[in-house]
């Protein structure tokens, strides 16, 4: 780093401070001047002729006062070099070093958001499960793991019959709880319970698996004003399917399939409308997404009229 004016100045000083002070203790410490020599080989001599005689106290006084004013001319040197070998130190000191910026205050790092979960590492797979199972069994037995968000099981997508496995999904940390039940009894049978592996991606990247082209349409009856409904959302509902078809006309009935035993959804159904005209439109809408999945439209034979019995 350059050395600043001020900086120069002081070390300029400190020295020549320095200098004058060893001058001036070299002055105090030096030998008497050839003048002082001479007047002493003179009083020598004197004192050889006469021994007798003594030095007049007048001329001894003198010349302890010559003495002691150098030393006292050498200690004022000597205190003076310090001092000012102390100031150009300071002045040197205070150049070099500037006084340092107050500090910054730092202001607390700013709170980060949780990471986002992916649903995917929430989400298990159950197997070898009863075909009596309930979703209020499941909450049941997963009650210590943490919160069941949603619980979808594996059927026949054409007649709604239970696979005897499905999947659940759990809040964050749930899922690895689930994992430590696997095996255990769960209504007569060891559960089989593993995280559910993602989605393999789409050809054209997007997400989930390719979408497949819809089965061709089957011949339309005589006098239908019924088409049947495949591969439903589990949440779908009257509301949702009346959104769906209401560019195709009046809906008359809609009547979803459960089962006999359990009552439960089998993912399929039957749409009636008030014009027969309206099912040619509604069969167009066949492979579309309807809450997420492709729905499956296709005519439907009108029902037979029941035969009575007598």
């Amino acid at each position: 780093m350059a050395k600043t004016e001020e900086e120069k100045a002081a070390r300029k000083a400190a020295k020549k401070a320095a200098k004058a002070a060893a001058a001036a203790a070299e002055a105090a410490s030096a030998e008497p001047s050839p003048k002082k020599e001479k007047k002493k080989k003179k009083e020598k001599k004197q004192k050889r002729e006469a021994p007798d005689v003594e030095e007049p106290p007048a001329k001894k006084t003198k010349v302890e006062g010559d003495d002691k004013a150098a030393r006292k001319a050498a200690k004022k040197a000597a205190k003076a070099a310090k001092k000012a070998k102390e100031e150009a130190e300071a002045a040197a000191g205070s150049a070099a070093e500037p006084e340092a910026p107050p500090l910054a205050e730092v202001s607390p790092a700013p709170a980060t958001s949780p990471a986002p979960v992916d649903p995917q590492a929430c989400k298990c797979f159950l197997g070898n499960l009863s075909y009596d199972i309930t979703d209020d069994q499941v909450r049941e037995f997963f009650k210590d793991c943490g919160e069941i968000t949603d619980i979808h099981w594996l059927k026949d997508k054409e007649s709604g019959e239970f696979y005897g496995s499905g999947f659940v999904e759990f809040g964050n940390g749930g899922a690895q709880e689930a994992l430590k039940k696997a095996g255990e009894d769960f209504l007569g049978r060891p559960i089989k319970i593993d995280m559910a592996k993602p989605r393999a991606p789409r050809a054209d990247g997007g997400g989930g698996f390719k979408k497949r082209e819809p089965k061709p349409l089957s011949e339309k009856p005589e006098g239908c004003n019924t088409v049947f409904c495949g591969n439903l959302s589990y949440d779908i509902d009257d509301a949702a399917a009346t959104k769906f078809f209401e560019s195709c006309g009046e809906i008359a009935n809609i009547r979803w399939l459960t089962d006999r035993e359990t009552g439960d959804f089998k993912g399929c159904g039957f749409i009636e409308f008030s014009d027969p005209a309206s099912v040619d439109q509604a069969v167009k809408k066949n492979g579309e997404d309807l809450m997420g999945r492709n729905i499956r439209i296709d005519y439907s034979a009108p029902r037979k009229p029941r035969e009575k019995s007598w």
